[in-house]
C-alpha cells in the first residue's frame, strides 16, 4: 500500500515553518507497512489543493493531508474537499456544542468565527480531535475495477496542521484503522535507540551481522542526542524467530551498551523509571546547558517521585556560594574542569539532600574558548554517597546542539551508573 502526504499552509513555502508534520506521518506509516511515495506542501489555495489531490489519488492508496481546518479566512481545505467530492457543506451543531464547551472551560465564550469549524462537507466521516476544536475528516472513494487486484477503495485522511493535534488523532483514529486494512507490507519494526556513539561506528561494529542479514531493511536515523537503528521484517522473514533472535542478540552484543532502549521513550523517560525503581532521588547542577538537563527530566510525568531540584549555577560567584565549589579548585582548574563538575555534583546533591547529583560544565561557545579548552568541552559530574566521577567531552556542533549533546550525555552518564555500567573518568 502506497501513501501520499499533502501538507496544506503558505506557512511552510515561506520558510518560517518546518514541515516536521510529513515527517511524522511518514514515519509512523513506514512502522505499519504503508510506504510514502511522495510528499507535497502547497499553498493555501483551491486550485493548488485539487490538483495535488486528482494527482495524489491517481498514484496512491492512501492520501493524508495537514492543515487548513482552523477558523480563519485563510483556511480553505474543507471547502476545497466539498469541491473536490462534489458535496455540500453541512452544519453539525454537535461539533459546535464541543467548541463551545471546550472554551467554557477556558473561561471565555466561543469566538463566532470558530462556528465554521462546525461546517463540514456532506461526505466525509468525522475523526474525533480529543485536544482540539477541529475534528479530522475522512472520504472513502471505491474504485471500480479496483486498484490491482480489484474490489479496493481509496483513503482521504484530513488531519488538523496543529503538531500535538495531528499526532494525537493519527495515533488514536488514523493508524488503528489503515492498520486493519492494509493486509500486506511490514509486519514487524524494531527500534534500537542509542547515544553516545556515532552513524559510522555502529556501522562500524555490526556491518558483518547486517550483511548477514540481507533480507532485513535497514535504517540508521541520526539526530542531534543519538542514532536510531530501524530493522524491518516482511512477513516471511518475521515468522523466522530464531534466525531474528540471533540476530538481535548479535546487535546487543556489538553495540549493547549504547542502546538505552528498543521502544519509543525518551532518554530521560528510561532514566526516570531506573530511578525510581530503585527509590533513589536526584537533583542537578547545570552551568554550560543552562537548565536543559533539568528540563528534560520534568518532560517526564512523575518526575517529582525522584528529581528533588536543581539549580542553574552559571558564574563562578554562584558555583561557591550555592554549591560549595572551592575557590582554589576555579582559581587552579577552571570553571570548566574535572575538579568543578566534581564539586558541583557533590554541592548539588547535598544542597537537596539527593541520593544522586548530577552537574555540567561546559564551553558552549562561539566564544569563551581557548586553545587548552576549545568550543565543544565538556565536563560533566555525578555524585553519590560512595563515590564521585567526572567524564570529559569533547563535543561538536554550534551552541544550541552543544547544550543539547551535554544534557543528553548527563542523562546517559547518570543511565549508566544506575545499571552499574562502567563510568570511568577520562
Amino acid at each position: 500500500m502506497k501513501a501520499t502526504i499533502i501538507s496544506i499552509g503558505n506557512e511552510l513555502l515561506n520558510g518560517k515553518t518546518v514541515n516536521s508534520n510529513a515527517a511524522f506521518i511518514a514515519a509512523k506509516l513506514y512502522e505499519i507497512g504503508i510506504v510514502t511515495g511522495r510528499v507535497v506542501a502547497i499553498r493555501d489555495e483551491t486550485a493548488a489543493i485539487l490538483e495535488s489531490l486528482e494527482q495524489a489519488l491517481a498514484q496512491s492508496e492512501v492520501v493524508i493531508t495537514t492543515g487548513g481546518l482552523g477558523p480563519t479566512p485563510d483556511d480553505i481545505t474543507k471547502n476545497a474537499l466539498a469541491d473536490f467530492f462534489q458535496c455540500e457543506m453541512v452544519f453539525h451543531e454537535a461539533i459546535w456544542q464541543k467548541i463551545e464547551q471546550r472554551f467554557r472551560q477556558r473561561g471565555i465564550p466561543a469566538p463566532e468565527v470558530n462556528r465554521v469549524q462546525a461546517w463540514i462537507p456532506a461526505k466525509a466521516r468525522l475523526l474525533d480531535n480529543p485536544i482540539g476544536t477541529a475534528p479530522a475528516l475522512h472520504f472513502e472513494t471505491p474504485v471500480p475495477g479496483g486498484i490491482a487486484a480489484g474490489g479496493a477503495a481509496r483513503h482521504t485522511l484530513v488531519l488538523p496542521g496543529v503538531p500535538q493535534e495531528m499526532k494525537t488523532i493519527m495515533a488514536e483514529s488514523v493508524i488503528p484503522f489503515l492498520r486493519e486494512i492494509n493486509t500486506a507490507g511490514l509486519i514487524e519494526v524494531h527500534l534500537y535507540r542509542t547515544t553516545g556513539v556515532a552513524e559510522s561506528k555502529i556501522y562500524e561494529h555490526c556491518r558483518a551481522l547486517l550483511e548477514s542479514r540481507p533480507e532485513y531493511e535497514v535504517a540508521f536515523l541520526p539526530k542531534t542526542t543519538g542514532v536510531d537503528l530501524r530493522i524491518a521484517l516482511r512477513e516471511k522473514d518475521a515468522a523466522k524467530k530464531q534466525r531474528f533472535a540471533e540476530f538481535e542478540a548479535g546487535l546487543f552484543q556489538t553495540i549493547g551498551k549504547y542502546i538505552y532502549t528498543t521502544g519509543p521513550e525518551e532518554l530521560e523517560e528510561v532514566v526516570g523509571k531506573l530511578l525510581r525503581e530503585r527509590r533513589l532521588t536526584l537533583a542537578a547542577a547545570e552551568s554550560c546547558t543552562g537548565g536543559l538537563v533539568q528540563d528534560k527530566i520534568t518532560d517526564v510525568a512523575g518526575s517529582s517521585d525522584y528529581f528533588l531540584g536543581g539549580m542553574v549555577a552559571y558564574s563562578n560567584e554562584s558555583k561557591m556560594r550555592h554549591l560549595g565549589v572551592r575557590a582554589e579548585s576555579l582559581q587552579r582548574y577552571g570553571a570548566v574542569s574535572e575538579a568543578a563538575a566534581k564539586e558541583m555534583a557533590e554541592g548539588v546533591r547535598r544542597a537537596f539532600g539527593a541520593d544522586i547529583g548530577i552537574s555540567t560544565t561546559g564551553i558552549a561557545g562561539p566564544g569563551g574558548a581557548t586553545p587548552e579548552k576549545p568550543v565543544g568541552l565538556i565536563y560533566l559530574g555525578l555524585a553519590t554517597v560512595q563515590k564521585t566521577v567526572a567524564k570529559k567531552f569533547l563535543l561538536i556542533g554550534d551552541r544550541v546542539m552543544i547544550k543539547e549533546r551535554g544534557a543528553q550525555a548527563a542523562l546517559e552518564l547518570l543511565r549508566r551508573e544506575l545499571l552499574g555500567m562502567e563510568n570511568t573518568t577520562r
